[in-house]
């Protein structure tokens, strides 16, 4: 546990120099909204979420979120890292968000950065966070990868105590600081349901015309309701004034 505070210490200072930076591949993915586009109708739908999660009314404000869906391809990497760079530009947050889907890293995708290792090596002792830790351009916002390769047992080591004692250093260490967890879709793997009891606050994401009712309920029941703190319409090609389809990745540029 000492090794994790030294490293979230570093978190502040943006100390860690040892693992690659966001942007060193390449430019950041177009599809991060709030960096490229803050002002945009896209980036202000964000705002919204983001929003909501601050000043909920029923219940305290949740440091430590999940965010998944019912099946692949519905834009929770996305959303997770929009809702990252959306908290992170506040005047008080800092951000460290977590990708949690060791089966299918995709963050160095979106952030252009070399797949670095993460948390599948730190829990097997290979590494430590500070190794491991990605800085990026966003001021406040850091990266922890989750695999420089894809391990045999990903589920067996979000299960372990290591991975629960990471999650909770990081998340109760500083009062100002907000852990967004990427995972994978929940009827491809248990491992949402695995993290579900270590968050604080679940976001799912639906795809317009995309997912089905059935799958949608069915990973509802699979989550404790309590933590639900609401849904994500994505992908949905209809604005209020107007239709704007964003086809460059096949992906609609609404929220």
């Amino acid at each position: 546990m000492v090794e994790i505070s030294k490293a979230l210490d570093k978190l502040n200072t943006h100390e860690h120099k040892g693992s690659p930076k966001a942007g060193s591949t390449g430019p950041l993915d177009d599809h991060l909204y709030m960096y490229h586009m803050p002002y945009s109708y896209t980036a202000e739908q964000i705002r919204k979420i983001r929003t909501h999660i601050l000043h909920l009314s029923e219940r305290s404000v949740p440091r430590v979120i999940m965010i998944t869906s019912a099946v692949p391809s519905e834009g929770k990497t996305i959303v997770a890292s929009n809702l990252a760079i959306s908290i992170a530009k506040g005047e008080d947050q800092h951000v460290l968000l977590v990708e949690c889907d060791l089966r299918k890293p995709n963050l160095y995708s979106l952030f252009k950065y070399p797949p670095s290792p993460g948390i599948s090596e730190i829990i097997q002792g290979r590494f430590q966070i500070a190794d491991c830790l990605i800085k990026t351009p966003i001021e406040k916002l850091t990266i922890l990868p989750a695999a420089k390769e894809p391990p045999a047992n990903p589920s067996e080591l979000l299960e372990s105590k290591s991975m629960s004692s990471i999650i909770a250093e990081v998340g109760q260490r500083y009062s100002d600081r907000f852990v967004i967890i990427d995972t994978p879709p929940i009827q491809a793997t248990v491992d949402p349901k695995i993290l579900a009891d270590q968050v604080d606050g679940i976001i799912v994401v639906v795809r317009h015309r995309y997912t089905r009712e059935s799958d949608f309920k069915m990973s509802l029941s699979i989550l404790p309701r309590e933590k639900i703190l609401g849904t994500v319409l994505n992908a949905q090609d209809e604005l209020p004034s107007k239709k704007y389809r964003y086809r460059k990745y096949g992906y609609h540029n609404y929220y």
